[in-house]
């Protein structure tokens, strides 16, 4: 309504108009925003006396206390699926050292005493083309129970990518029985 009239009203005069208003407004809008109604919060807390606070205090003990059990047994829970995870892996790694055992033991066995008898008296040269025919584990088991200078002939005269695949063999024995001790 004010607005209607404002502009009905000279610009000089409307603006005074304006003027006026907004000072009226700004001296409003505190007053209005200091009348609120009291809340809960504005108020003290009652009073509690001793027997209030010990029934409150027994009342949620043993929901506290069990919430606590739950807790520790879910945590408990956990460590335990963690350590059969561990376990597990730990098994797996007991089977895989097993396996390299019994690979070991079949590996030693394989070289006989008879038949490195028979390859240490062999030629060099004659020695390293049976052998090349042979598998690369049995060739590596009789070299290794070769004196070092007779296996280092036989491996001279082997190809050179047999001679590698039969030194990595040996060396992994070596290796494994390293772990061993």
């Amino acid at each position: 309504m004010i607005v209607n009239h404002a502009e009905k009203l000279p610009a000089k005069t409307a603006l005074s108009f304006a003027v006026v208003i907004a000072g009226l407004l700004a001296a409003a809008g505190p007053a209005v925003a200091q009348n609120h109604t009291a809340s809960l919060l504005d108020s003290q807390p009652p009073q509690a006396n001793a027997d209030d606070i010990e029934r409150f205090c027994t009342n949620i003990a043993d929901p506290a206390r069990e919430r606590r059990y739950a807790i520790q047994k879910a945590e408990l829970q956990s460590l335990r699926d963690e350590i059969e995870a561990r376990i597990k892996v730990l098994e797996g790694k007991r089977a895989e050292l097993e396996m390299w055992a019994k690979r070991r033991e079949t590996f030693s066995a394989a070289a006989s005493a008879g038949l490195v008898d028979v390859y240490s008296k062999m030629r060099p040269d004659a020695a390293a083309k049976r052998m090349e025919k042979l598998p690369g584990e049995l060739s590596a088991a009789l070299l290794s129970k070769l004196n070092a200078r007779t296996a280092g002939t036989i491996l001279n005269e082997m190809s050179a990518d047999r001679a590698a695949m039969v030194t990595m063999i040996m060396a992994a024995a070596a290796d494994k029985q390293e772990i061993r001790k």
